[in-house]
């Protein structure tokens, strides 16, 4: 199986990754990250190189970057018997908005089956505003690509738990804007629209520093699809 680590920069998922690939392959596919890992895009595609040979500014030379690497096959594993994660930039344009990132999920899906991981930091989500806008940016992600989706809410030892407990409760959830904690109409129609997606479940909290909900993040993900190998 192929597990696409996605989410907002600087929420963790490149430590999700790195954990996750304690029981398999790890591959790196930001070309502007150096990362330890068993395959490197950075072999083949660097954003500087990019950005000289095209005359592109940073961001630009991103996107460049990932259009290339959707035309590129050597950093493709077919060994259906590996768990392989796939650890991306955190410029989430890339899959909102440009078909880089879907070209990058079919292409894999001709070699094994393909899972994405949403990675959330759960210091973004402690606001009902916040905690909607950015589940509902992972359901847009998850309708353009058409793969089942898990949704993890990193660094839960950072903030208190009972809080984002409450956000994951539809019942509380709901309670909290029936008081005006937001727009009332636009919010609910959001969690039914989030329900409506391919997002199979409810966000799970973890800590890919304590190790803490990495087993049930583990059993998710296998869960997924019930003929993918045992990641635990």
């Amino acid at each position: 199986m192929y597990l696409v680590v996605m989410g907002p920069a600087a929420a963790g998922k490149t430590s999700i990754a790195k954990k996750l690939a304690e029981h398999g392959l790890l591959i790196n596919l930001d070309p502007a990250s150096e990362t330890k890992s068993d395959i490197d895009i950075r072999k083949w595609i660097r954003v500087e190189e990019v950005q000289k040979k095209y005359g592109l500014g940073i961001n630009g030379a991103l996107l460049k970057s990932m259009e290339l690497i959707a035309d590129t096959n050597e950093w493709i594993l077919d060994d259906r018997n590996e768990i392989k994660i796939v650890d991306t930039p955190g410029q989430l344009e890339i899959f909102l908005y440009h078909d880089y990132g879907k070209k990058i999920i079919e292409k894999l899906s001709h070699y094994d089956i393909v899972t994405s991981l949403f990675v959330v930091d759960a210091q973004e989500v402690v606001s009902v505003e916040n905690y909607l806008a950015i589940l509902a940016q992972n359901a847009m992600i998850n309708l353009k690509l058409m793969v089942p989706s898990v949704t993890a809410i990193n660094k839960i030892d950072l903030v208190e738990k009972e809080k984002i407990m409450e956000l994951i409760d539809r019942n509380k959830l709901e309670e909290k804007l029936s008081k005006g904690d937001a727009l009332l109409s636009l919010a609910k129609g959001l969690i039914d629209y989030m329900e409506y997606t391919s997002i199979v479940q409810r966000p799970l909290l973890v800590s890919a520093k304590t190790g803490e909900g990495i087993y049930d993040l583990y059993s998710a993900i296998h869960e997924v699809h019930c003929g993918c190998g045992d990641l635990s």
